[in-house]
């Protein structure tokens, strides 16, 4: 396989690939390592065609209870991979894509209900030139949804990737991964708009009450709950977490009497008077 500076010396162009790994839907498998799994990703990558630059982000929506935890997390970090909590990453296709023009190619690697919301995005991709590359859990494809409504010319099981033999002749023996391709942070949380200084940070935020909270607030606003309910509320896990909470109830509390203050004919409205009607 030649190598980019082969490549780059022939004059041919060296096309940027981009892989999102949603972690969290698409774990490592018991038994195999992390550093063997990104280097069957580039595998698959380079089969399809060579890259010169290859960026990749591993997402999820739980990141520290995925199998293998913290220690696999540092693992894929020591590569150079992104690590993100989020729960879509829509826009991260589209901040690369305005960033790498095509032809590249985009890879995503996720379960295929997630894959299948996203294919209209995808389908744009393509149209405009992308080379799109998709892997997910044989077993969904099997027993759950209804086909992508247009076929994606290279897509295939996430299971395979750790299946089949691979030659040795195509088989990556470097890893090129380049950091900060994705997205502007090596480790982000979306739904605390955070992005920490090093792994040890990330990791520490996930685990932290201020995140714990977040969570909640997202899901609550996802399904409309009062959040001036008190049982409404996931009081008792901590002390910590509970004083976040009584805040925020109080403070919805208090904004719905200040709205209902200000609605016309209710509360003391005060009369002025102006200059001219004054009797001084």
């Amino acid at each position: 396989m030649a190598t980019q500076q082969q490549q780059q010396h022939r004059g041919e162009e060296v096309e940027k690939a981009l892989v999102i790994w949603n972690i969290s839907n698409c774990p490592i498998p018991d038994g195999h390592d992390p550093f063997m799994v990104v280097d069957r990703i580039q595998t698959a990558l380079g089969l399809v065609r060579p890259y010169g630059e290859i960026s990749m982000t591993a997402v999820g929506n739980n990141l520290t209870q995925i199998p293998g935890g913290e220690d696999f997390m540092r693992k894929l970090s020591s590569l150079g991979i992104s690590l993100k909590h989020t729960y879509n990453y829509h826009m991260d296709l589209h901040r690369w894509a305005c960033r790498n023009p095509p032809p590249a190619t985009m890879m995503l690697i996720d379960d295929y209900e997630q894959l299948g919301s996203l294919a209209p995005a995808l389908y744009d991709f393509k149209d405009g030139g992308y080379r799109i590359l998709i892997a997910y859990p044989q077993r969904q494809r099997l027993h759950l949804a209804k086909p992508f409504p247009r076929p994606f010319t290279n897509q295939g099981y996430w299971d395979d990737l750790f299946s089949y033999q691979l030659d040795a002749a195509t088989t990556t023996t470097t890893t090129r991964i380049l950091v900060n391709k994705c997205n502007d942070h090596r480790w982000s949380c979306s739904v605390c708009f955070l992005a920490a200084p090093s792994f040890d940070d990330f990791t520490t935020h996930l685990k932290s009450v201020k995140h714990e909270f977040s969570e909640w607030s997202r899901h609550a606003s996802k399904y409309a709950l009062d959040r001036t309910t008190r049982s409404n509320l996931p009081f008792g896990r901590s002390q910590e977490l509970d004083l976040l909470l009584s805040q925020e109830m109080l403070r919805c509390q208090e904004e719905i009497r200040w709205h209902k203050c200000r609605q016309p004919g209710r509360g003391f409205r005060p009369k002025y008077r102006s200059n001219s009607q004054s009797k001084y």
